[in-house]
This record gives structure tokens, sequence and C-alpha cells, in this order.
């Protein structure tokens, strides 16, 4: 208490915030569904600057300080443009998954499974995190991005309307994904790392087939990567080489327009990859000087 005290008597009121420049609030989607959505403007934001680019980010309540401190690093170094950079969370107690790890798993992916979510209540449970209670709300979600959440951002903000990027990891990465196949008219650039593509019997692989049935064109700059731990740490879930087959089916299709990268960072698990993903990603989706590998 005496070092509590002696700190605050120190300490003046007038500090600027620690990521300066970022406001949030609280929208409410058709549905009833309520988000904490964040807005991190770049230096010297102004409204005579040409459109930003804008970049909208999932699981804000555990990475969006991550995302919006290196792309401001990664834009002060020239190395990516300035960005306006959009966080989607959730409003409730605690941090990082134990705030979001029940309502992300609705949003973000792609189909329902009950079974999962059955399943993977006791082990939320056993990690202090709120149990899921549904899945397969991503089409919902998609509606709520495209009607009110991108928007509002637009009216707002002096914002391109048509350079918008998605950056997710996890279930993040497989809301990525399925964005990338049914929203590549909203988005353009896509950061996708560790993407849940195990979800629902791979069922983004046959949402892919069906894709390629329908277009051979795929007008997107995406990074897709994992960490090389990632497997070897939960075998159940078949992060590495689901990714490998996922990208490599990519890559035969020869989408018309469509420009990526796969990086397995090695010496990496599920969550220390992602500011490796996020500084690697930003980089590649941004600077067209860099061709697929």
């Amino acid at each position: 208490m005496l070092v509590v005290a002696a700190l605050a008597a120190g300490c003046s009121s007038n500090t600027v915030p620690i990521l300066p420049q970022v406001t949030s609030t609280l929208m409410t989607s058709s549905s009833g569904r309520t988000y904490q959505v964040s807005v991190a403007l770049p230096d010297g934001y102004a409204n005579t600057h040409a459109p930003y680019p804008v970049l909208y980010a999932a699981d804000a309540n555990g990475q969006y300080g991550t995302v919006v401190e290196t792309a401001r690093n990664l834009s002060f170094s020239q190395q990516i443009p300035d960005l306006v950079i959009v966080g989607i969370g959730y409003a409730n107690p605690g941090y990082s998954y134990k705030a979001s790890g029940n309502p992300r798993s609705f949003d973000m992916t792609p189909t329902a499974d009950a079974a999962w979510v059955r399943d993977f209540a006791n082990e939320s449970i056993a990690q202090g995190v709120p149990p899921p209670e549904k899945s397969g709300g991503a089409p919902e979600f998609l509606g709520f991005l495209r009607s009110q959440l991108i928007p509002r951002i637009e009216q707002t903000y002096n914002v391109s309307h048509d350079d918008r990027g998605w950056y997710g990891h996890s279930f993040g990465g497989l809301l990525g994904t399925y964005l990338l196949l049914n929203a590549n008219d909203v988005f353009k650039r896509f950061v996708i790392g560790s993407p849940s593509l195990w979800w629902d019997h791979r069922v983004m692989f046959d949402m892919e087939k069906s894709f390629a049935k329908k277009s051979k064109a795929l007008p997107a700059r995406a990074f897709f990567s994992v960490g090389g731990l990632e497997q070897d740490l939960a075998p159940k879930y078949p992060m590495v080489s689901d990714l490998k087959a996922f990208v490599e089916v990519l890559g035969q299709r020869h989408y018309q327009g469509f420009t990526f990268t796969t990086q397995v960072f090695e010496d990496e698990n599920h969550l220390s990859v992602v500011p490796a993903t996020i500084s690697r990603g930003l980089r590649f989706v941004y600077d067209e000087r860099q061709g697929a590998r």
C-alpha cells in the first residue's frame, strides 16, 4: 500500500494515454449483439489527407494494442502506409480471451458445431474462460460488418472506401479465411494468423472448393502464418498441416488477381506467434513490391 501511495503521489493526472489517438464506443448489431469498437488514428491524422487505408482487427480485447503499435512503428519507419485501425472486441469483464472467449466462438465460426461447443466447455472453464454457448455466427457477423460497422466508420473517418484490410488470429484467422472467400468485395488485404481450419471437419476446404467452381478470380492480397510448434503442443488441432494443405490448394487454383504468401514461424506456439504474424503480415499485405513466395 505504501508503494502504491508513493507512486500515486508522484504522478500527474494529466498524462497522455499509453495508446494515444484511440477512442472506444459500444455498438449494437441489428440482431442485438454488442461490440466494443475501438478506432486508432495515425499520427497527424487529418481530414485533408488522402483517404487512409483502414484495417479491421479481430480479438481487440487481447491483441489490439499489439496491432496498433506495430502498425505505428512500421509506418514511422515507412514500411507501410499510415493506417486507421478498427478493433472489434467485447465490453466484458477480464482481458483477452477471458473477455472474448464466449462471444468470439459464435461470431468467428462459419458453421454451427454443437459437439465442439459441448466438448470445449470444460476446457474453457479449466482456463478460467467463460464457456462458449453457440457457434456458426460468421454469416451474421459479416452482415454486421457490411451493413453497420463499415458504413459508420466510413461516414465518421477519412478512410478509403476500397482499401480495407482484415487481421485475425486463430478463430479470427478462420473468420479471415471465410471473409476471403465470401467478402473479397469488402476486404482486399488479409493477415490470417493460425487459422482454425480444423473447424467442423475442415469445412473451409469445402467452401473453397465451392468458390473455385463459381469463380476464377480472387482479387485480394493475403498473408498466412502459423507457429511451427502449434501442432506438436496440441496434436488434436492440426494447425500446421491444415494450413499447408489449404495454401497448396490455393496455389493450384491460380486465381486471377490473388497474391499470397505463407510463413511457418519456427519455435513459436499458438500464442507466441501473434506479434511475428502482425509484423510480417502487415509488411507483406501493404508493400506490394513483395511478391508471392
